[in-house]
């Protein structure tokens, strides 16, 4: 059983170090002195002083505040991964049957414009001009998320294109990689893709059209 520090305030200097000890260990030092809750003056940086009571309710009611962001914070995300993966299936859908590239690229167009509010999808080739500057873009990476030079997106998309995501389409030979071409997706909007976004809207597409893909372009 832990012994309950009793200090002899007559032989000891009173701080705050044994002050929070007292009160730690006393948990019913203010049910016994119920008085003090609304005597003591805290100092607050805006509203001069407060009671005990009052400081201890507006930190409550920040910690609620902070749970009610958390909370529709996770409800933004499960709306927006359920928005995803109905993309994904519709378009998984939408490319049974596809024989060529651009029928392949309405399909995906339809979605991101129509579902996810995008500018336009297109499916590069190691054969198109752009090509190369994209492969530079991704560095090694399988994805990219962010903005490209205005030349390039005028060279890749038809429409007015502000940032872009970037995933690589690749297939399995053996333990050998091949890259056979680079999905592209614009937006309008020069803040919808950045390099702090998640990524798996983009890796989900890659998934999906190098299963694809691969039949038509190889």
């Amino acid at each position: 059983m832990t012994k309950l520090l009793t200090p002899n305030f007559e032989d000891l200097e009173l701080d705050a170090e044994l002050v929070k000890d007292y009160l730690q260990q006393t948990p019913s030092f203010f049910l016994d002195h119920p008085e003090l809750v609304t005597q003591l003056r805290i100092p607050h940086v805006t509203h001069g002083t407060t009671s005990l009571l009052e400081r201890r309710q507006e930190i409550q009611r920040g910690k609620i505040l902070q749970m009610e962001e958390e909370l529709n914070a996770l409800m933004v995300n499960a709306r927006q991964n359920e928005v995803i993966f109905r993309s994904v299936s519709d378009m998984y859908l939408g490319l049974v049957g596809c024989d060529s590239i651009a029928t392949l690229e309405k399909v995906i167009n339809d979605v991101c414009k129509e579902q996810l509010f995008l500018a336009q999808f297109r499916l590069l080739q190691p054969e198109d001009e752009a090509y190369i500057h994209l492969q530079a873009k991704l560095d090694g990476n399988s994805s990219y998320l962010g903005r490209l030079y205005p030349e390039i997106m005028e060279a890749v998309f038809d429409g007015f294109a502000q940032s872009v995501a970037l995933v690589e389409l690749n297939y399995m030979v053996g333990d050998e990689e091949t890259i056979f071409g680079i999905a592209a997706i614009a937006s309008s909007s020069i803040h919808h893709f950045n390099p702090q976004m998640d990524t798996l809207f983009i890796d989900q597409l890659g998934r999906l059209l190098s299963r694809h893909a691969v039949h038509i372009t190889c």
